[in-house]
């Protein structure tokens, strides 16, 4: 069950992307491949099975158990004297996948190899400019910060038992 579509993604926004007919199968494929994924990495395979199982009931697509609400939903948290923030794992999920399919259309694979594709009336933006790194990051800080909530929390509300979630890091060049 996905907690994100299509749809998500075709809504003027900061994820904004071409929905067209063509492109909607190739973005529900990364979809399909980005989140469980993320979610894994940032939940650890034994509390994504019981987010998962929390929500397929009452009502699938929102969690009803108070420790996944937590972090489903957008909440800061003081973190020696600063505040960090989550945006919640939907747009959470939205950037990640935002970034994986946007950095894949840079470069086009063609029967004579890999090729930037161009534009008769228009000059291509460099990754500098074109906010994908920006969107990872903004995704990236949720991560951390969902995980920080984890980790950091009363154990027992997690069920503990030696999180194995991955550490996210954030993309820069310096």
């Amino acid at each position: 069950m996905n907690l994100i579509n299509v749809s998500d993604f075709s809504a003027k926004g900061k994820f904004e992307l071409h929905t067209g007919m063509f492109d909607t199968p190739r973005v529900q494929s990364y979809i399909d491949k980005y989140e469980k994924k993320y979610l894994i990495n940032l939940l650890g395979v034994q509390l994504y099975g019981e987010f998962q199982a929390d929500l397929l009931v009452p009502v699938v697509g929102v969690p009803t158990e108070p420790r996944f609400v937590k972090i489903f939903e957008s909440f800061g948290v003081d973190k020696m004297g600063c505040v960090i923030y989550s945006e919640g794992i939907i747009e959470m999920l939205k950037g990640f996948i935002y970034f994986e399919y946007v950095k894949d259309l840079i470069n086009q694979m063609t029967p004579i190899g890999n090729v930037l594709p161009t534009g008769e009336n228009s000059d291509q933006a460099t990754t500098l400019y074109s906010m994908m790194y920006t969107r990872y990051n903004e995704a990236a800080a949720s991560y951390k910060t969902i995980q920080y909530w984890i980790v950091f929390n009363d154990e027992s509300t997690y069920n503990y038992d030696g999180f194995s979630g991955n550490e996210k890091g954030f993309a820069y060049w310096i």
